[in-house]
């Protein structure tokens, strides 16, 4: 009946749509093509003043459009497609235009003093971006007709006055303030326009050609910066009433009639801003043969942008994009970088960097609240509305919200059993879960490499992570024997249902056996070349590249690099093998 592919069915015969989806049968009735064209331009003009030299004007101008179609077509014949009322299958259509257009003019004058240099530049920014689609969603014989263009194309502008004040003193101080003050007409007038300053201070304490220790600069900065990134979302303090679809209008009589309904807004959200001091020093050895760099920051976000939940009756919605609080951000960063070994026969460079970080939520409310235990977020498969992570105060953001599991005298896990955290000794409630981890890691390292002997180079790079943890909600969501037969049908189950013998999938979702440490190793890319220069052209090399050739992890799932924390049908990062050549005539 479904052109020959096995199928699921339930008594009647029809598909059952609870069931798996026969692969086979998705690569051969359906049809999912899409085209993108894209155009790209760009102008500049730099004018020098032939009566001031020192100063110059610049312009520059860009224009991004790009245009994406594409079409899914599904035969009447497909169990996925089927419907008992209309032709079965499926024919849509869609389409999207996204428009980005900038303009920024700004005077830059610089002049030498002797060993001072004097350089001001300001300058003028503003920027146009603009979404438009166009749907239709129909069956195999075009049901319904309608073709829907956006009824609320999306767009908005952003606008900058910025200027930036250089100035060094002997060539030993060197001295920087800048300000901006941007304006987006993603908020309201009365939020819409942020400064924000910075100034950054350097000083030369040694500068030389020593052998020994050659260069010792301090560092200092302070500065603001804003976000007004808030999402698909580009007009969160209007009030809008949205049209329902074809499929939710209101029946009057024989009329069925479309509805609208207001939606939530919060009309003086404003801009994000974050303070960050650092402090900083920077060594070279042997004539910059060794540098060392050594950095320490503070952070400070106040009126974080969030998507939370807010009390019934106090909007139109259950969930309201805002700002909700403040977030503190220190750390520390080392880098190195030498040059081992150099001569005309063996070269070895060498580069590593470190970076710890630790944040940390300071404020959530608008008043303490000491009862409130934050804004659950980490959204699972497990049941509806089901989230796995908090934002509390005193935490780290997206810190994993679980129950604490019991294991037997082997060690082994004992199914829906978990400690009695506040207890009440009644049955688990949220006030026996706990804050557990975060996937944010402590420390990030990253490395690179160049080594040639003779006419034979070898460059790599790489880079780890520590202490950043995973959600496997693959075995969460499939690690339950129970779930073999499942609704008259067969289903695979994760192999850690055999690992833990648990039978209902239902019993593991917030269980903290499942948050899993996903530190890692992963070398990016290996590259091996080899020169010829002298056979063919007036120059010849050929190279081979693995990428992504080997990750070093204990952590069980695919892959540990997941960003946000929860491993929920992640397609794994590829292993690529390429093999080139570069030729000069």
């Amino acid at each position: 009946r479904y052109n020959g592919f096995f199928t699921w069915t339930d008594v009647n015969g029809n598909p059952n749509n609870l069931a798996p989806t026969n692969p086979l049968s998705l690569l051969d009735l359906r049809s999912d093509e899409s085209q993108t064209t894209r155009m790209v331009l760009n102008g500049s003009a730099d004018y020098r003043f032939s009566f001031l030299p020192e100063l110059r004007a610049n312009l520059n101008l860009g224009y991004d459009r790009s245009k994406g179609t594409g079409t899914v077509m599904v035969d009447t014949s497909a169990s996925f497609a089927y419907n008992s009322v209309f032709g079965g299958g499926v024919d849509n259509f869609y389409e999207k235009i996204n428009t980005n257009r900038i303009l920024e003019f700004y005077l830059n004058y610089k002049k030498d003093f002797g060993k001072n240099t004097f350089d001001i530049m300001g300058g003028y920014s503003w920027q146009h971006f603009e979404v438009q689609d166009t749907f239709r969603n129909s069956d195999f014989l075009g049901n319904p007709e309608q073709t829907t263009a956006d009824a609320f194309p999306k767009e908005y502008y952003l606008v900058s006055l910025f200027s930036r004040l250089n100035y060094d003193f002997d060539d030993r101080l060197l001295l920087t303030f800048t300000v901006r003050q941007d304006g987006t007409s993603r908020f309201s007038e009365d939020e819409r326009w942020g400064l924000f300053p910075s100034a950054a201070a350097a000083y030369k304490l040694l500068d030389n050609d020593s052998e020994r220790l050659n260069r010792v600069k301090l560092r200092f900065g302070w500065g603001i910066t804003g976000n007004q990134a808030i999402g698909s979302n580009f007009y969160p303090y209007l009030p809008i009433y949205q049209l329902s679809q074809e499929n939710a209008l209101y029946q009057f009589g024989d009329e069925f009639v479309s509805t609208l309904r207001p939606n939530g807004y919060d009309f003086g959200i404003k801009w994000e801003e974050t303070t960050t001091y650092n402090t900083g020093v920077d060594l070279g050895f042997k004539q910059d043969r060794l540098t060392v760099s050594l950095d320490y920051y503070q952070r400070y976000t106040k009126d974080l942008i969030n998507f939370i939940p807010v009390a019934a009756g106090t909007n139109l919605t259950n969930f309201i994009l805002t700002n909700v609080g403040d977030l503190e951000n220190q750390g520390v960063e080392i880098a190195l970088n030498s040059d081992l070994l150099s001569s005309q026969k063996f070269e070895f460079n060498l580069g590593v960097n470190a970076a710890y970080n630790r944040a940390e939520i300071t404020k959530l409310t608008a008043t303490d609240d000491p009862n409130y235990i934050g804004v659950e977020t980490g959204g699972i498969a497990g049941g509806v509305g089901s989230n796995i992570q908090i934002h509390s105060v005193g935490y780290a953001p997206n810190s994993f919200f679980v129950f604490q599991q019991l294991y037997d005298a082997d060690g082994n896990l004992i199914e829906g059993e978990f400690e009695d955290l506040n207890g009440d000794g009644g049955p688990e409630t949220i006030e026996d879960k706990y804050r557990y981890q975060k996937p944010a890691a402590d420390w990030t390292f990253g490395m690179t490499g160049y080594f040639r002997y003779n006419k034979l180079d070898l460059s790599f790079a790489g880079r780890a992570s520590l202490g950043n943890y995973v959600y496997n909600n693959v075995q969460t969501d499939r690690g339950g024997l129970s779930t073999i037969f499942n609704s008259n049908y067969l289903r695979n189950v994760h192999g850690s249902a055999l690992d833990n013998m648990t039978l209902n999938q239902g019993d593991l979702t917030f269980s903290d056996h499942y948050v899993e440490d996903a530190s890692f190793f992963r070398m990016d890319h290996i590259t091996l070349g080899y020169d010829l220069t002298g056979t063919i052209g007036r120059s010849f090399r050929v190279y081979t590249t693995v990428q992504n050739p080997f990750v070093i992890t204990g952590y069980s799932g695919l892959d540990p690099e997941i960003f946000g924390g929860i491993d929920n049908n992640f397609y794994p990062r590829p292993r690529t093998f390429l093999i080139g050549l570069n030729v000069e005539f």
